[in-house]
C-alpha cells in the first residue's frame, strides 16, 4: 500500500461495487468541503494488471472530474480485480448505509466470477457467513426480487424468502403480491415453507414411459401372428392369390398348392 498521484483518466470504475449512501444534502457539504479545503481523503484504488480499479471515493473522482483537474491523490493497493471488490465490500460496509442490492452484486461476483465460497468470504470481509450466504441465494433470484430490493420496497429477509421458491415465476407472482399485502418477513417464510412443502408432497414425473409392445400382424397363410419384421412381402397375380386364399380356408398339403400354382 502507498500513497500516490493518479491520473484521472486512468482510474476505473467498476459496474458491480457499493457506493456509500448520500442524500442531496450530504452531497452539497461534500461539494463545499472540496471547494474549500481541497480533498483531504484520498481515494483508494487496487492496481491490477488492467489497470487502476476505483475501491472507495467515486463521489470525490466525479467532482474532481466535473471541476477539469486531471490528477487525484489515491491510496493504492496492488492486486487482481476481485481484490478491489474486497475492500470495496469493506470500507463501504463500515462506513455506515449501503444498498443491499448492490450488496447482493458484489457478494454475487465473488461467489460466482471469482469462485469465492461464503467461508472465504467471510475470511476477507469480516461479514457474517449466514448473511454471506442469503446475499448468495438473492443474487441468484428473478429480476422482480432484486429490483424491489434495489427500490428498498423490500429487505435482505424479504428478498432472501422469495428466493427460496425454486421456479422464477413463482418468485415474480410472491413479488407482485407484496407489492400490494406488505408481507412481514414472518408471513413470506411461512408462505414459503408451505408451498414448498406442498411440491414436496405433489408426485413428479416418474421418467418416460415404456416403449409400446411391438404390433403384432396375422399371417395370411397361416394366421400366425408375427411382429411386422418378420413378414416377407410377395409378389402375386390375382390367380394365384386365389389359390393360397381357398388353401387357406381349406387346409391340406401345402405340396398341393404349389402344383395347383
Amino acid at each position: 500500500m502507498r500513497t500516490e498521484t493518479v491520473p484521472v483518466s486512468e482510474i476505473q470504475i467498476p459496474e458491480t461495487r457499493v457506493t456509500a449512501v448520500y442524500d442531496d444534502e450530504l452531497r452539497d457539504m461534500l461539494k463545499e468541503t472540496m471547494r474549500a479545503m481541497g480533498m483531504i481523503t484520498p481515494v483508494v484504488v487496487v492496481k491490477t494488471p488492467q489497470g487502476y480499479r476505483l475501491v472507495d471515493g467515486l463521489h470525490r473522482v466525479q467532482e474532481k472530474m466535473a471541476a477539469g483537474e486531471t490528477t487525484i491523490d489515491a491510496v493504492v493497493y496492488e492486486g487482481e480485480e476481485k481484490d478491489s471488490l474486497l475492500l470495496n465490500l469493506v470500507l463501504n460496509r463500515t462506513r455506515g448505509k449501503t444498498k443491499a442490492s448492490e450488496m447482493v452484486n458484489v457478494i454475487g461476483a465473488l461467489f460466482e466470477e471469482y469462485k469465492m465460497d461464503p467461508d472465504a468470504i467471510k475470511a476477507k470481509t469480516g461479514l457474517n457467513r449466514d448473511y454471506i450466504e442469503k446475499l448468495i441465494k438473492i443474487s441468484r433470484a428473478s429480476e422482480s426480487v432484486r429490483s424491489l430490493l434495489d427500490q428498498e420496497i423490500i429487505g435482505v429477509g424479504a428478498a432472501f424468502e422469495i428466493s427460496r421458491l425454486p421456479a422464477r415465476e413463482q418468485q415474480d407472482e410472491i413479488c407482485a403480491r407484496t407489492q400490494i399485502w406488505r408481507y412481514t418477513v414472518k408471513d413470506l417464510k411461512g408462505l414459503v415453507d408451505e408451498t414448498l412443502r406442498i411440491m414436496a408432497q405433489t408426485p413428479g414425473p416418474t421418467g418416460p414411459p415404456p416403449p409400446p409392445a411391438p404390433a403384432k400382424y396375422r399371417c395370411e397363410g397361416c394366421q400366425k401372428e408375427l411382429e411386422a419384421k418378420y413378414h416377407k412381402p410377395v409378389t402375386l397375380c390375382p390367380d394365384c392369390y386365389g389359390v393360397i386364399f381357398r388353401h387357406q380356408q381349406q387346409p391340406g398339403d401345402a405340396a398341393k398348392v404349389s402344383s395347383d400354382t
